[in-house]
C-alpha cells in the first residue's frame, strides 16, 4: 500500500478530492426507480485504482517515486533476481528499492481522483450525461427509458426498466474493469450499498435501513 500522507503537505484537496454522490441523489433517484418500477444492480468494480494509469509527470514536471524498504525488497528479488538486484541500495543499514510509480495506488491521495476521471471519460464515452447538480450520478436514454447510474468511487448502482439494460451494462463493465477479478453485482430488491440497506421489496415504496451499520459503530464504543 503506498503511504500518501506525506503528500498532504503538496497536495490541495482540490487536486485530490473525488466527487461522491450526495445522499440526497440517491434518495431522490431510488423513488424514481421505485415510481418507474425499475430493474435494480448495484456492482462493486474490483481493483479499480491499479486499473488507472497515472500522469506521466505531475503538474511540476516530476514523476511519482515510490521507496519500497524491509521484506519487500526481498520478496522483490526473490521473484525476479535479474531485474531488481541491481537496483537494490542500502540506506541507514537497510534495503531500500527506488521505484517509478505508473499506476494509481491504494493509499495515494489523488488515486480516487484519478479513478473517478477516468470512469467518467469511460461512461461519457458510451453516452452517459452526467447531472449538472451531482457529478456522481448521469443518465443516457436506452431503448427510449432512461438508464441512470449512482456511484461512489467503485460502487455503482443502476436502475432501468429493461432488465436486459443492466445485463448489457455489467457485461461493459467487465469488459472494462474485470479482467483482474470478474465486477460481482447484486439483482433484485435489497442491495447494501454505501452503508445502507436499500430495499426495494414494497411496491411503490423504498426503505433505506443502516440498522447494522449503527450497531457496528455502537460495538466500538467502550
Amino acid at each position: 500500500m503506498y503511504n500518501g500522507k506525506p503528500t498532504r503537505n503538496f497536495i490541495n484537496k482540490d487536486d485530490s478530492a473525488s466527487p461522491t454522490a450526495a445522499n440526497e441523489s440517491i434518495n431522490i433517484t431510488c423513488c424514481i426507480d421505485v415510481h418507474e418500477s425499475r430493474d435494480i444492480m448495484s456492482a462493486d468494480i474490483p481493483n479499480a485504482f491499479v486499473q488507472t494509469k497515472l500522469p506521466s509527470k505531475n503538474k511540476k514536471g516530476k514523476k511519482v517515486m515510490m521507496e519500497i524498504t524491509g521484506v519487500l525488497v526481498d520478496k522483490l528479488v526473490e521473484l525476479n533476481p535479474q531485474l531488481f538486484t541491481s537496483f537494490v541500495t542500502r540506506e541507514n543499514n537497510r534495503k531500500v528499492i527506488y521505484v517509478v510509480v505508473l499506476r494509481a495506488l491504494y493509499g495515494m491521495l489523488v488515486a480516487s481522483l484519478l479513478w473517478y476521471q477516468k470512469f467518467r471519460r469511460d461512461l461519457e464515452a458510451i453516452g452517459f450525461k452526467f447531472n449538472v447538480y451531482d457529478p456522481c450520478v448521469a443518465n443516457r436514454i436506452v431503448n427510449g427509458k432512461q438508464h441512470t447510474i449512482r456511484f461512489h468511487v467503485d460502487d455503482v448502482l443502476s436502475s432501468h426498466v429493461d432488465s436486459n439494460v443492466n445485463d448489457q451494462f455489467l457485461k461493459w463493465l467487465n469488459e472494462m474493469y474485470g479482467s483482474l477479478k470478474r465486477v460481482s453485482a447484486t439483482r433484485g430488491n435489497k442491495h447494501r450499498y454505501l452503508g445502507m440497506v436499500i430495499d426495494f421489496s414494497c411496491k411503490g415504496k423504498v426503505k433505506f435501513k443502516m440498522d447494522d451499520y449503527v450497531e457496528e459503530m455502537l460495538s466500538e464504543f467502550p
